[in-house]
């Protein structure tokens, strides 16, 4: 038996009675970022997402846009009574602004 082996032995016993683990438990995921924006009423903000976490945007506005999250490919088309939902994963970190077009700041979003 090598030298030090009896004292992890006892060091390891300690931990599991304590409910330490020598393995880290996994991080349960963040749930789903849910948004809800109106391009009539912007309130420009940041709003923090985990990277990995799943993002749903839904974006009201009375007159047609064009509503796209920089740095992420995905686009959507809001009018009066039909949403634009985009649903996409933060998949890198940065803040990336959420715009409707021509020129309406929604939100940004703060990856980390």
């Amino acid at each position: 038996m090598k030298k030090g082996t009896p004292i992890l032995a006892l060091l390891f016993a300690l931990l599991a009675l304590a409910g330490c683990s020598s393995t880290p438990e996994p991080v349960a995921a963040p749930g789903p970022l849910v948004l809800r924006l109106s391009v009539d009423q912007p309130s420009p903000e940041r709003v923090e997402a985990a990277r990995g976490q799943a993002v749903e945007l839904t974006v009201t506005s009375e007159e047609p846009v064009d509503v796209h999250v920089h740095g992420f490919d995905v686009l959507g088309w809001a009018e009066h009574d039909k949403p634009a939902v985009l649903r996409f994963t933060a998949d890198r970190t940065g803040t990336f602004e959420v715009e409707a077009h021509p020129d309406t700041l929604l939100v940004q979003l703060v990856v980390r």
